[in-house]
């Protein structure tokens, strides 16, 4: 499989970029077109969404278009990906809007868990901070095989380094000992059962996700903040939001869920605004 991905990294990006674009989103239509469940899931993400941030129920005309606008910023981004050493070699590194409160959260000196969405283009993302700030490291899932291989060592070329919980975890310990910038994904939904898990309210509706960033905010005292890029078109730019402010009160349960509950408010913000460029394919809400 590794081998596999790298001869057709290769040769797809002979192809031009738009070209690409216009295949990419017919073939994830198609794919969406038959998987029901993954339609009917975003289908019902959105309901809730719109109806938050409008405050009436939005019509079918309304979800069409934005699922039809939000599988196109996705099959936009699977083509990025693999086009990530062209823009390197171009200098296509999106600028960073509000970069000096990036700064500024790194004046602590104890790092900043940078926490993310499935939204727009995260490995982008990362390769902003990267570019501007050196290496940076991402908490992701070990898929293993010849995929995830290819993945990791995709993203390391560009000073992503992958930090994969059931392997190196200590290296994110490190990243914010060093006052280094760490990546941690905060949208994903979790069985209450699971360890970790607490409950949040998200667009008017409870939820559980995963409380790991909380749980690091706490043990290391790094500032907190929900950053990605944001698309215009083709394009993109930087953007590390606000400084997430949490107190610790010493009650561990309670200072979990308070920290998460405020980073899924900005959470909330981001997503209302560009509604399109959030990729949630799961319910998310039970």
């Amino acid at each position: 499989m590794y081998y596999i991905l790298v001869f057709f990294t290769s040769l797809i990006t002979l192809i031009p970029i738009k070209i690409l674009y216009a295949i990419s989103y017919y073939i994830t239509k198609i794919i969406f077109f038959f998987w029901k469940e993954k339609y009917n899931n975003v289908k019902e993400n959105y309901g809730i969404v719109l109806s938050k941030k409008t405050g009436s129920a939005p019509s079918a005309d309304e979800l069409k278009g934005i699922i039809d606008a939000n599988l196109k910023n996705y099959a936009m981004f699977n083509v990025e990906f693999l086009y990530l050493n062209k823009m390197v070699k171009k200098g296509l590194i999106p600028d960073i809007r509000g970069k000096e409160k990036l700064d500024e959260a790194l004046k602590k000196g104890k790092g900043v868990i940078m926490c993310t969405l499935h939204f727009s283009n995260w490995d982008i993302a990362r390769l902003t901070i990267s570019s501007h700030y050196g290496n940076v490291w991402a908490v992701a899932d070990d898929l293993g095989g010849g995929y995830s291989r290819f993945i990791q060592e995709t993203r390391g070329k560009y000073g992503i380094n992958i930090v994969l919980p059931n392997k190196n975890l200590k290296d994110a310990y490190r990243c914010l000992e060093n006052n280094g910038i760490l990546n941690v994904l905060v949208d994903r939904p979790v069985l209450p059962s699971e360890k970790g898990a607490v409950e949040v309210e998200f667009f008017g509706r409870k939820t559980f996700v995963a409380s790991f960033a909380a749980r690091l905010a706490l043990k290391t005292g790094a500032a907190l903040m929900l950053g990605c890029v944001i698309r215009e078109g083709e394009k993109f730019y930087g953007n590390p939001g606000e400084i997430i402010e949490y107190n610790v009160t010493g009650d561990a349960n309670s200072d979990l869920q308070s920290i998460t509950q405020e980073i899924m408010k900005h959470a909330e913000k981001l997503v209302s605004a560009h509604p399109e460029q959030w990729y949630m394919f799961r319910r998310f809400w039970k």
